[in-house]
């Protein structure tokens, strides 16, 4: 059984147990195939007062301050916690340079309780992918990168970058979630050649169940109130939509939706909706529990992911594993799994587009099977591809 060692750029924690899941549930699944053992190490850079950051960076020169917290998260997979201290007064090289000595340490103490990984998987090249590749230096183990976040530098420091791409150009694979995230890394980086593995959907938690779906015709996305992920552009369709079919529905689950929190006002989704008039129009879901997106999906005839930029489109992959036809913006990720027969891609910030193929999918809604929906699906992200894809992936000398 091949010993892995995860690194990822962000993990669910009892605090915020929704970031980073799927990272988890893949690891997760990973060791119930009986292949590996996945375990995590995960340093997150939190923010302290200046004093006792410099401090703690002191004290670090000297010996480790790292304790390894084990409660921090999910019983399984079994995984292993540490902060990493920083404030904004900090120059970036001083936080570089103390963060990969506090994974060293962090990886000194994990290796106390537990057999010396075959390699260390990096979720990212930002920033797991720069201590992954720190690690792997220092104690000879090989290391992995598979990218899930958008590739992009125009927010980085030139170290930061010139570090994120030496990571790419060391690691002995390379992958990515989709093919348009593997051309953003080849733009960057030629000394790399990526292969794609989309992200793992578990197809036993979703099914098609049409007995679900609403009478009026129901339009359902699934994002945050972040400005890649298009809410403003799917809330300017909705209004279009409306004055083409008033008899049309939509939904939204996600964050800026809370319709019932204190502050519900300030929500985006909530507050824009009222704005252009279709708050009557939509149905709000600000937190939809795992266990329960099947069902809610299946409420729904056709899923809209009108984001700028996806790495993958997990949230797009569960919809078609309940059988809806997609309407997606030509964002990336996604159009890996559009074709004639599972959906339409639209431009980038396009609503009128967006309506016209809403329309276009509801005239000929009888054309779209589910099942064949479901199958593309299952067979891109389910369980036998994602497993037979890691297990070449890890096969690493």
């Amino acid at each position: 059984m091949k010993k892995v060692l995860l690194i990822p750029s962000w993990y669910p924690t009892k605090k915020n147990p929704i970031l980073g899941s799927f990272f988890r549930e893949q690891a997760e699944f990973l060791n119930q195939s009986g292949k590996f053992n996945v375990q995590i190490l995960y340093g997150e850079i939190q923010s302290e007062k200046f004093i006792k950051t410099v401090w703690l960076y002191f004290l670090a020169q000297f010996g480790s301050i790292i304790k390894l917290d084990h409660h921090f998260s999910f019983v399984s997979p079994k995984s292993f916690y540490f902060r990493v201290p920083n404030n904004r007064r900090i120059p970036e090289s001083v936080l570089l340079y103390f963060a990969r000595k506090l994974h060293d340490e962090a990886f000194k103490e994990y290796l106390k309780f537990n057999e010396m990984p075959d390699l260390i998987h990096a979720q990212s090249g930002m920033d797991a992918g720069i201590y992954a590749h720190f690690l792997s230096k220092k104690h000879n183990v090989p290391f992995l990168i598979l990218e899930h976040q958008v590739f992009i530098f125009h927010y980085y420091s030139k170290l930061k970058a010139k570090l994120v791409l030496q990571a790419f150009a060391a690691a002995s694979k390379t992958a990515a979630v989709s093919y348009d995230e593997r051309r953003q890394i080849l733009m960057n980086q030629s000394l790399c050649n990526p292969e794609v593995i989309w992200n793992f959907v578990d197809e036993s938690r979703y099914e098609i169940d049409l007995s679900k779906r609403r009478k009026k015709f129901t339009v359902i996305t699934i994002l945050n109130s972040l400005p890649i992920k298009g809410a403003v552009d799917f809330l300017d369709a909705m209004v279009l939509l409306r004055q083409a079919n008033p008899e049309i529905e939509f939904i939204m689950v996600g964050k800026g939706a809370d319709e019932h929190s204190a502050d519900r006002d300030n929500s985006l989704f909530i507050q824009k909706s009222k704005e252009l008039g279709v708050f009557e129009m939509g149905e709000f879901l600000p937190y939809v529990p795992r266990e329960d997106i099947s069902n809610v999906l299946n409420e729904a005839h056709v899923f809209v992911s009108p984001t700028i930029q996806e790495p993958h489109g997990i949230a797009v992959r569960e919809a078609m594993m309940c059988g809806l036809p997609i309407i997606s913006t030509a964002n990336g990720g996604v159009e890996d799994s559009i074709t004639p027969e599972t959906g339409i891609v639209v431009p980038v910030r396009r609503p009128q587009d967006m309506v016209n193929a809403i329309l276009k999918v509801k005239e000929n809604y009888s054309n779209y099977s589910s099942t064949k929906i479901r199958e593309l699906a299952i067979d891109q992200c389910g369980k036998t591809t994602f497993l037979n894809k890691m297990v070449q992936f890890y096969n690493v000398p």
